[in-house]
């Protein structure tokens, strides 16, 4: 026999004050004590971190407060047998204030790789979703199908939303309004035995996405009980005032992207929705001239300052304007920055950084960051792996960008896209880079950088390749780098066969597919990350070991930007020059005909050094 279960969260002020729950239907119930406990048929082991409850002004519509991963309720386990199976109803009033790849109201999901099961109401960058697996939708070790609401969510307003699966067929509505519908789904809810039932985060095994924002009612349901209409007698209108805990203040401090002879873009990120208003001058005038933001009303904003002159330093200034309340309106200075346009001739001299895998570990990427500040680079070239994980805002927000500062501010950032990425939206929205993003050409001064997505396909008849000999051939560059995640060439002694016991590719075998083309085109240096060391290679054309005037690429592996290290093949390549085991950036200083190149560890001391003539 099929339990019938009903799990009843009312978060709001009076609530906390031990006021009863509304009249309910006929079921168990899950509810919410004064002292933060939840009890009845549901709860089990169910446990929020933080004991210490916060609830949003009745004015705006009440809710309880969620901010971090010990704001949610957790269980430990022994639901099974009790979660809805055959249909699942679900009600919510909450708001969402920090947009999530993987945003979670309630479920009890396990998504890892290709197992996806169970179900979670939830949000992503700027949609509520539902996700749910059934039988007839498992491939083998279950399958997830997503609804996603063809509208978005507003900025910490409260939004009615109701999920319902009835056995057959999904619907997911916003404030009243059906905003997407699956037949897809069918046959009882897919369980693996291992999901968790979570109020106020997005959890599996190896995932855990705190909600932030608030939840002033929530139920749900296995059995049929009035649909949407139900929902929306009980829970009353969504409130239509936006509402935030969060201070008006930066999230992401403004920082640089893309640099030409003639334009830079200012990137930065509020709290609050807010206008941005870049001021920008040359060093040598007094008068300010000031450029709107793009992006007006949101909470990233970028500002691309034109018109600028070829080899001058200008400063420049973000500041923000948050919305009005009452006759006050918020506004957020940045710092006064500075910055030196490209060089608009071949002859002139620039020094640039590259640095790789920055990926976890903040304290090491910013004492290396901040040693390639003493350089103060021209620019900062980046080999992937930002982050640990691109779809975590956090990353990005809390590890990747601290960490950079201040030599983003004042160097503009290229990157390409490593695995770590993910492909993840927030990627692109930070990067800003020139369509499509994932693979494209800087020139600066003499040189010309290659930018290559070395998680997609490069094989023959691929739309990258065939990009990138066009690239090469129109190229009038002197000097000509190529730049991707994964190395073509490697002394690697794991990630591409184990050389303790076997044999090795020495490189990544699909980015190895763009040798040719660099070779066919004179491309000086390949600078890759990937493998957590350094290595420069013996320059190389054709297989075999060539002088760089006799057209040899030296390949030059960069990854050592905090990342976990790594290590070497016990016996040497045939192409392997110089290695190191450790944390570093490089330097690299171009005049004329003449380049040099320097490899720092994160002590500030020189392992590697490198000149090359332009053939």
């Amino acid at each position: 026999m099929i339990q019938r279960t009903r799990l009843v969260l009312a978060f709001t002020a009076a609530l906390a004050l031990g006021a009863a729950l509304p009249p309910v239907f006929r079921g168990s119930v899950l509810r919410l004590q004064r002292s933060g406990e939840l009890e009845g048929a549901l709860a089990g082991p169910l446990r929020r971190a933080n004991a210490e409850l916060a609830f949003a002004p009745e004015a705006v519509g009440g809710g309880l407060i969620f901010n971090s991963v010990d704001d949610a309720y957790v269980s430990l386990g022994g639901q099974q047998g009790k979660l809805p199976e055959q249909e699942l109803h679900v009600g919510a009033l909450v708001s969402v204030e920090t947009p999530r790849r993987w945003g979670g109201i309630v479920g009890a999901v396990e998504d890892n790789a290709n197992a996806e099961t169970g179900w979670i109401l939830g949000y992503d960058d700027s949609a509520f979703t539902l996700m749910i697996s059934t039988e007839a939708t498992d491939d083998g070790d279950g399958k997830l199908v997503t609804l996603r609401a063809d509208q978005p969510y507003e900025f910490g307003r409260l939004h009615l939303i109701t999920a319902s699966y009835d056995g057959e067929r999904a619907e997911l509505t916003m404030d009243g309004v059906v905003v997407a519908r699956s037949d897809a789904p069918g046959g009882p809810i897919l369980y693996s035995g291992e999901e968790r039932l979570v109020v106020g985060a997005y959890r599996d095994v190896n995932e855990m996405s705190p909600h932030d924002g608030r939840i002033a009612a929530l139920e749900v349901f296995d059995t049929p009980f009035g649909g949407k209409l139900a929902f929306q007698k009980r829970f009353g209108a969504a409130n239509t005032t936006p509402w935030t805990d969060a201070t008006f203040d930066w999230r992401v401090q403004p920082y640089l992207t893309w640099p030409s002879t003639d334009a830079v873009s200012v990137l930065g990120e509020s709290s609050w929705p807010s206008e941005a208003l870049v001021l920008v001058r040359p060093e040598s005038e007094a008068s300010w001239t000031e450029v709107s933001s793009e992006t007006p009303g949101s909470r990233l904003h970028e500002v691309r300052l034109e018109g600028l002159k070829a080899d001058t330093k200008y400063f420049y200034q973000m500041n923000l304007i948050g919305p009005a309340s009452g006759d006050a309106v918020p506004v957020l200075e940045g710092p006064v920055r500075s910055f030196r346009t490209a060089p608009a001739s071949d002859r002139s001299a620039f020094t640039f950084t590259v640095i790789g895998d920055t990926q976890t570990n903040g304290a090491v990427a910013k004492r290396v960051s901040d040693l390639a500040f003493e350089q103060r680079p021209n620019f900062v070239v980046h080999c992937g792996d930002l982050v640990d994980t691109g779809g975590s805002k956090t990353d990005w927000t809390e590890t990747f960008f601290p960490s950079m500062r201040p030599l983003i501010e004042h160097a503009p950032l290229v990157s390409v896209l490593g695995n770590h990425e993910q492909d993840a939206q927030l990627y692109y929205d930070y990067m800003s880079l020139p369509a499509p993003e994932r693979w494209y050409s800087l020139r600066y001064g003499s040189a010309e950088f290659f930018m290559i997505d070395g998680n997609r396909s490069l094989a023959q008849q691929s739309e990258q390749l065939a990009w990138l000999e066009e690239a090469l051939s129109a190229s009038k560059a002197k000097w000509r780098f190529a730049v991707l995640h994964q190395p073509p060439y490697t002394s690697d002694s794991n990630d591409y066969g184990d050389t303790t016991k076997t044999s090795s590719t020495r490189g990544d075998m699909n980015v190895r597919n763009i040798v040719r083309l660099l070779e066919k085109h004179g491309v000086d240096i390949c600078f890759s990350g990937h493998v957590h060391d350094y290595e420069r290679t013996f320059p190389i054309k054709g297989g075999a070991v060539r002088p760089h005037q006799d057209g040899g690429v030296l390949y030059i592996t960069a990854a050592g930007g905090g990342g976990p290290l790594e290590d070497f093949d016990g016996t040497n390549t045939w192409f392997g020059n110089r290695k190191a085991r450790r944390h570093h950036h490089l330097h690299v200083a171009i005049l004329g005909d003449d380049l040099e190149l320097q490899a720092m560890d994160e002590d500030g001391r020189v392992f590697d050094t490198l000149r090359l003539e332009a053939r």
